[in-house]
């Protein structure tokens, strides 16, 4: 199954928080992650794209204290909606916050397709494509992340983007898998 996370608070053009942000390379990673999950779709993978929408009403008291009613995917906002469109055939599936687990319709969409294996594609890489990591490992799951199909915010590359690239690096190399070769080992088998 491909997990697809992008939306346009973290991949489009304009400011998100309190100033300019550049998202030149989560816009990318989101145009290379959706050919993968085109291309995997059509090999005969499920593919579930999942949605973080700000709502206070869904949040616990604790989460709603360090949130804003528009902060960052808003309901009913542009920034909530996914920055590139879902393929033919997947699933899109909202989550409350930042970690995709936390969502129980996703969580049953897992369970009723009999999913076993995952590959994550997403930003924000210390947010989103982090707790998708540690939620697979602690649950179980199979799971790759193909680096080139993972990003976070443009300044992020020599500070938190790094930290998790590293602690993938040096925590769970074998986990770490070019989109490239998922999708040639996929044809393989197809054939």
């Amino acid at each position: 199954m491909v997990l697809i996370d992008f939306q346009n608070d973290f991949c489009g053009p304009e400011a998100a928080g309190d100033g300019p942000v550049t998202n030149t390379n989560n816009a990318a990673a989101a145009l290379r992650a959706n050919a993968f999950a085109r291309e995997a779709a059509e090999l005969g993978a499920r593919v579930v794209y999942t949605r973080q929408v700000l709502d206070l009403d869904r949040l616990t008291e604790r989460q709603r204290r360090w949130e804003k009613a528009d902060g960052l995917c808003a309901a009913g906002t542009w920034g909530a909606e996914l920055f590139i469109p879902p393929v033919a055939g997947a699933e899109v599936i909202v989550k409350d916050r930042f970690d995709s687990w936390q969502s129980e319709p996703f969580v049953e969409w897992l369970t009723a397709a009999d999913i076993d294996g995952l590959v994550i594609c997403g930003v924000e890489l210390v947010c989103c494509v982090l707790y998708a990591i540690l939620g697979a490992q602690e649950r179980g799951y199979d799971y790759v992340v193909p680096p080139d199909l993972v990003s976070g915010q443009d300044f992020g590359d020599e500070t938190d983007n790094r930290a998790v690239r590293d602690f993938l690096r040096y925590n769970q190399p074998d986990r770490l898998v070019a989109s490239d070769d998922i999708l040639t080992r996929w044809r393989a088998a197809a054939r």
